[in-house]
């Protein structure tokens, strides 16, 4: 049997082939099927134009199931119905599964073992798992939340250069690395570049890699946005934990947090605060799969559970 594993996300939407062994075969991407970003039929039809490009590669065959990772799902009643709709449609006779992409993200990240999911990509959202029990924190969206993710990342960045421009912060690499980027004539410029890109959270996610780039230039602006993304990723993990494993909390490294998402592409720069900002009962390990197999476990786990 083969499986279709779709990961939604705020950025892209990504469609991955597995064999019965979740050894990929095949993988493509399209845009997000976010439906605050594409719309209701937007979020349908990249879901249809991508399950139709998965069955006409031919590695799917005729004997597969779908797991639908879907950023969003559970949060709006209105999208809910028609991402199931959607799904069910597309899906037809075959067995499948939709969740929202976190806990696709925990069931990738962490092999469906209990302990917490921290997803910082274009949003950020944390996730606790513990004898079957779901906890969830962060998640809030673009326009009042996502600390930590790449949006809020974007933000900052513009933010410090302000201040770098202006002279509240000592001008370092940043300044530049954006006048260049966005191709600045005059600092001022960066008011109406603003505008056009904070309304779109993945272009204004697009920028948070400069903040990677100013701090391996020893930007101290860009340093300090790593270490307050990671106080607030910290403390996403921190309320999972009086949540779900307070009677772990004296036992130095029992819960494992596995870190998904682009930002923690920055590698130490948010890995190395992220480690000292979590309590001791956390430790950070690598997520066991790519997210794309998230929802493909939870189907599986299901069809096992069934039988």
């Amino acid at each position: 049997m083969r499986w279709l594993g779709i990961d939604g996300g705020g950025t892209k939407t990504a469609f991955s082939i597995f064999d019965d062994r979740l050894r990929m075969l095949d993988r493509f991407t399209l845009p997000t099927c976010h439906y605050a970003q594409a719309g209701l039929e937007g979020m349908r039809e990249v879901l249809d134009r991508g399950c139709t490009r998965a069955r006409a590669c031919g590695a799917l065959g005729d004997d597969y199931g779908i797991g639908f990772s879907i950023c969003g799902y559970g949060e709006d009643a209105e999208a809910d119905r028609a991402a199931r709709a959607a799904a069910e449609s597309i899906a037809g006779p075959h067995p499948h599964a939709i969740v929202n992409d976190v806990e696709a993200a925990w069931a990738a990240g962490l092999d469906m073992a209990d302990g917490i999911a921290l997803i910082a990509g274009t949003g950020s959202i944390a996730l606790g798992v513990r004898a079957g029990r779901q906890v969830r924190c962060g998640g809030w969206d673009y326009e009042v939340g996502d600390e930590g993710g790449g949006g809020w990342m974007g933000r900052e960045l513009l933010r410090a250069f302000t201040r770098q421009s202006d002279g509240r912060d000592p001008r370092g690499p940043l300044h530049a690395l954006v006048r260049e980027r966005l191709r600045l004539d005059d600092d001022f410029e960066v008011i109406a570049r603003a505008r056009e890109l904070l309304p779109d959270r993945t272009r204004t996610a697009a920028l948070s890699p400069l903040v990677t780039e100013a701090a391996e230039a020893g930007d101290a602006s860009a340093r300090a946005i790593f270490e307050r993304a990671a106080r607030e990723e910290a403390d996403l993990v921190r309320t999972l934990v009086g949540e779900l494993f307070s009677d772990l909390i004296a036992d130095e490294g029992a819960v494992p947090v596995a870190c998904i998402g682009g930002t923690f592409q920055a590698g130490a720069h948010i890995l190395r605060p992220l480690s000292t900002a979590l309590p001791s009962c956390c430790r950070l390990v690598r997520p066991a799969h790519e997210p794309d197999v998230g929802a493909v476990l939870i189907l599986r786990a299901r069809l096992a559970r069934d039988r």
